[in-house]
């Protein structure tokens, strides 16, 4: 959701308390919406320090959240709203990991959700007992191939978890090592990790114009 423009205040108006939301029993579909929308509004809040909507909008985010859970208490993305919420209303704690655990437990494997998930939880000191689950939302992004994703993660990532992560994608041949390091290349990060030997980049580097060519034939 970063690095994009939006008309901030007219995403504030769609997720705040749209009648259809309101009326109409437990709608999965547009609840997850708005609280997707309202969420997006509060990092913006963030993000340009608008003090004027940022406590509004974040306890929005919790709001939406826990309106969602009345309907499905077992939605993952709102237990995670719920976590964000937290973070920033009361601080990392006790409170903020309760939720974040839920998060796992009812959505452990929902690509969507570790998308949002995983960098948002991978910059901060975790748990012992939520390092497990954390790991696994950036090996399942490597395993699904979403190389520039898994290498934004990586970059938003803490220096602790980040050799975690490394060492998690040992257990993969080296051309998915090697397109990653190429990835985490262009985000500005250099990678020594006994998994990713130098070698590895200048393979990824020769195959990329012939890669570029064939696509190019089948088009």
């Amino acid at each position: 959701m970063r690095g994009e423009t939006y008309d901030i205040e007219g995403l504030r108006q769609m997720a705040s308390s749209p009648p259809a939301v309101k009326t109409r029993l437990c709608d999965l579909k547009r609840r997850r919406s708005a609280l997707l929308i309202q969420l997006r509004v509060a990092a913006s809040s963030i993000e340009r320090a608008d003090l004027s909507h940022l406590d509004r909008d974040v306890g929005d985010v919790a709001g939406l959240g826990r309106d969602l859970l009345a309907c499905s208490p077992s939605d993952g993305f709102a237990w995670l709203a719920l976590y964000w919420a937290e973070i920033h209303q009361g601080g990392v704690g006790p409170k903020a990991w309760s939720y974040l655990a839920q998060s796992y437990r009812f959505a452990p494997h929902e690509a969507w959700i570790q998308l949002i998930r995983a960098p948002l939880v991978l910059r901060t000191a975790i748990p012992q007992e939520l390092r497990a689950p954390a790991i696994a939302d950036f090996d399942d992004i490597f395993r699904a191939r979403l190389y520039p994703s898994a290498a934004v993660i990586y970059r938003s990532s803490s220096e602790k978890m980040r050799t975690a992560l490394l060492d998690q994608t040992c257990v993969y041949p080296t051309e998915p090592r090697a397109v990653f390091r190429h990835y985490a290349k262009q985000q500005g990060l250099g990678i020594e990790h006994r998994c990713y030997p130098p070698q590895l980049t200048s393979g990824v580097q020769a195959n990329e114009p012939s890669k570029a060519r064939a696509e190019l034939r089948q088009e």
